[in-house]
């Protein structure tokens, strides 16, 4: 990916160069766009940096509020027609959903049953910005400024809209009408992080979805479907509350989706700005990713156990699609390896600052070097805040979270009254903890831990039970052992459901493990790496081809499995003043085993990460250079 402080001339590998055409490695890397033809990676960034009001963009500008004017990124691009003519008519589905008003909480909520399931996840969908996405949106807004050179159709200066994200995760507003940006402070036995009560919304945990207001539109409150939505009696003397307005709902703090938040997604591309567009040496200890990371730096080593693993999500955080609360001592690695990769980038960027900064007060040195302290610990062990220790998560990944040749997906740390001090959940396999692993740890650090080639066989596996193509051709990756992909032993691939966002994110793992590989590291012979890398040049290109698949005008002309009948009538695109080209999340609606569903809607954090995978850039990696 591409790696700034990088020489972004940097010649295109041979056998990418038929590639350029198609957009996903433009800009400074592919050369211009013949004349008059559409150049699809500004399609892409256009759909990042304009309104859904206007353009049908991803974003929005609240109208009132405590965050009037800032622009905001949605997570996904819906239609009422995709829910009501698409999804409402699948078998054994019905929309029809009985919403009333309960005094005790000032709430319009669902009364239980399937229709509510559902109007829960498209009023998600439709109205809700996941702070992972946000995060990734905040580097591609950046480098498809900084290294493409596109304009964006707000006429905003890319810094200051990308800014816009961390002002909402710095605002301290915790009130119901504007759940946007609030923390989840310790109220009683709700929110505790591993029995540590955090008072200050500066150190708490963001909520992983945030919505424009409390109060959100059903994408089905219109005349052509209104009649699924029965609604009791509401407050006859508040004009606020209306048939079709349901509360927002989704307040689960988790600490991967923080992870990206405030350490991968706002650092990174503070790095652009600062070293790449400015030129300078470091990123100011006054900004406000920085201040945001340092804030919340101590919650997440409050998570921290002593086998080294952090924990999903403070008590009384519900699971996905439940209402029963996730156990206290449950583990996500893929969270693990995102807080992993984050805690890397903040401790280059706090390291450039203690080297460069000259401004710097004896208290900002302080500071700084309990920051650099704390990471260490929490990375290689030892005593944490409150008199706790941790083998560091170093320990963890390398002895619990490794299993059989692949990473487990989950598992249950340090469990009161229990012996082992780390239970594994293996099944189902999950495609990005194994990918992201890569990624995150780096080709040599795995291959040093378990084994000359162990990265290598990793991938081989991940695309026996996880790999999505037709015939002989791979495409990209799913998301589970369970979605019917995989390579069947003759070599024929099977097209069960494929993901553009983390298809991108195995596409960013065999370009760590290919420059790895491709200087013949210790315990690997010549000619074994050249084939390797041979291999997994070949798996890029295929899974680039496969990825712009996913390209909305692409998917609309393609046939990929389980695609909408009559998909353009579901989701049109826009055409003014260039076609738009999001990528969507889902090659089709697929319910993932992790427990939310796959919708093929234009997402962002997919159209994000196909501006990183166009630019070779890493976001695991402090600077976007590969671990």
């Amino acid at each position: 990916m591409l790696r700034p402080g990088y020489s972004s001339s940097r010649p295109l590998p041979r056998r990418l160069s038929r590639l350029v055409l198609l957009g996903l490695v433009a800009g400074a890397h592919a050369g211009p766009t013949p004349a008059g033809a559409p150049d699809p990676l500004a399609g892409s960034y256009e759909y990042l940096v304009s309104y859904r009001a206007t353009h049908n963009g991803a974003l929005y500008k609240p109208a009132d509020g405590p965050f009037k004017d800032l622009s905001l990124p949605y997570s996904f691009g819906d239609s009422e027609r995709y829910w009501g003519d698409y999804v409402c008519r699948q078998p054994s589905t019905s929309c029809a959903v009985a919403d009333y008003y309960d005094p005790a909480d000032y709430a319009i909520k669902a009364r239980p049953g399937a229709g509510a399931i559902l109007q829960s996840e498209r009023i998600n969908v439709h109205n809700g910005t996941n702070i992972y996405d946000a995060a990734t949106w905040q580097i591609a807004v950046m480098l498809g400024s900084v290294v493409n050179h596109y304009p964006n159709l707000i006429d905003a200066d890319p810094y200051e809209l990308a800014s816009h994200q961390d002002e909402v995760l710095g605002r301290l507003h915790n009130v119901r009408d504007v759940p946007t940006g609030s923390r989840a402070t310790t109220a009683g036995a709700l929110y505790r992080y591993n029995g540590t009560s955090i008072a200050d919304p500066r150190q708490a945990y963001a909520f992983r979805m945030t919505a424009p207001q409390w109060l959100v539109p059903d994408p089905l409150q219109g005349p052509r479907y209104a009649s699924v939505i029965s609604v009791s009696a509401l407050p006859a003397n508040n004009p606020r509350y209306k048939p079709g307005l349901v509360s927002w709902s989704d307040w689960k703090p988790i600490t991967g989706d923080n992870a990206w938040a405030f350490l991968v997604g706002p650092l990174q591309a503070a790095y652009l700005q600062y070293q790449v567009r400015l030129h300078g040496q470091y990123v100011p200890f006054a900004s406000v990713p920085v201040q945001n990371a340092l804030a919340v730096l101590p919650a997440f080593a409050a998570m921290q156990s002593a086998c080294g693993a952090v924990y999903y999500a403070p008590s009384g955080t519900l699971e996905n699609a439940a209402d029963v609360a996730v156990d206290r001592a449950d583990v996500s690695i893929e969270n693990n390896l995102s807080l992993f990769a984050g805690l890397g980038i903040l401790r280059g960027t706090l390291a450039a600052e203690l080297a460069r900064e000259p401004s710097l007060s004896a208290e900002d040195r302080r500071r700084l070097t309990q920051g650099v302290a704390l990471i260490d610990t929490m990375l290689a062990g030892g005593g944490l805040p409150g008199e706790r220790n941790t083998r560091g998560l170093r320990d963890f990944l390398h002895r619990h979270a490794w299993r059989d040749g692949e990473f487990v997906q989950a598992g249950f740390a340090n469990e009161p009254g229990r012996a082992e001090e780390w239970r594994p959940v293996t099944e189902p396999r999950a495609v990005d903890v194994n990918t992201w692993g890569v990624a995150a740890l780096g080709a040599k650090q795995i291959d040093d831990w378990f084994g000359a080639g162990a990265a290598y066989r990793l991938w081989e596996s991940v695309k026996r039970w996880g790999a999505y193509g037709e015939g002989q051709t791979l495409y990209g990756v799913g998301y589970s052992d369970a979605d019917g992909n995989g390579r069947l032993d003759d070599g024929r691939y099977r097209s069960g459901v494929l993901s553009a966002e983390w298809t991108a994110g195995a596409i960013v793992a065999v370009r760590n493990m290919a420059e790895y590989y491709g200087a013949t590291p210790k315990g690997v012979d010549a000619p074994r790496a050249r084939i390797l890398v041979v291999a997994l040049k070949a798996d890029e290109e295929a899974m680039v081809e496969g990825l712009e698949r996913m390209r909305f005008s692409r998917y609309v002309d393609g046939h990929l499995t389980g695609k909408p009948a009559h998909y353009p009538d579901l989701i049109v695109e826009p055409t003014s003043p260039i076609p738009s080209e999001p990528y969507l999340y889902s090659s089709r609606r697929y319910r993932i085993p992790f427990g939310w569903y796959g919708n093929p809607l234009p997402s962002t954090s997919s159209t994000a990460w196909a501006i990183l995978i166009a630019d070779h850039f890493d976001p695991f990696g402090y600077r976007g250079r590969p671990n």
